[in-house]
């Protein structure tokens, strides 16, 4: 097994048991012995169980983005692609930690331990959404001019207001239609409607 292999098994295994028994409970042991490999080698891989965990949450935010820009480069209207990105991002980075019991605590950690690196991804996130408006405007299927804002901060206000519903929400069906109704009243303010 290659070191990215061994890497993603590594993941998966602390996902599961971070999840389970949140961060403090969990040992290295746990992560090794979950993944299948010993202890020795898991440090051959991770410094301790903060880069582990850091390393996992840039894994899962990179997937989160890279699934989004996916979607965005695809054909179809500003409001689907955007929203289609934003639900996908969710999905992958946020609610997984979210229906865990420990999500709490390692929302919290991954605020002080990921904090930095979690900045650039969603600085990341934030320019695909930039140019997603950006080529709408373009392309005339936009319009901000009526906004005292520019298009970067449209959507870092969107991304702030859906921030707010991660602790509104109930449950995860609740969160992702609170996302697509507070995407759909912002998007619906800069797009011009079709004539037929």
């Amino acid at each position: 097994m290659d070191n990215t292999t061994k890497r993603e098994t590594v993941f998966e295994a602390a996902t599961t048991v971070f999840s389970r028994y949140g961060f403090r409970r969990t040992s290295m042991s746990d992560i090794a012995e979950m993944a299948g490999i010993s202890r020795p080698a898991l440090y051959l891989l991770f410094e301790n169980k903060e880069d582990l965990f850091r390393q996992l949450a840039m894994d899962r935010q990179n997937e989160a983005i890279d699934s989004a820009s996916d979607i965005l480069s695809k054909p179809g209207s500003l409001n689907d692609r955007v929203i289609n990105a934003l639900l996908t991002f969710e999905r992958i980075y946020y609610e997984p930690v979210a229906q865990s019991p420990h999500g709490e605590e390692l929302m919290d950690l991954s605020q002080s331990i990921v904090s930095e690196d979690m900045k650039a991804g969603l600085d990341r996130l934030i320019a695909l959404l930039t140019q997603a408006v950006e080529d709408a405007i373009s392309k005339g299927e936009a319009d901000l001019s009526d906004k005292a804002s520019t298009s970067r901060g449209f959507i870092e206000l969107l991304m702030s207001s859906i921030g707010g519903q991660k602790k509104a929400a109930v449950s995860t069906k609740e969160f992702r239609r609170r996302v697509e109704d507070v995407a759909s009243i912002f998007l619906s303010s800069i797009t011009k409607k079709e004539t037929g």
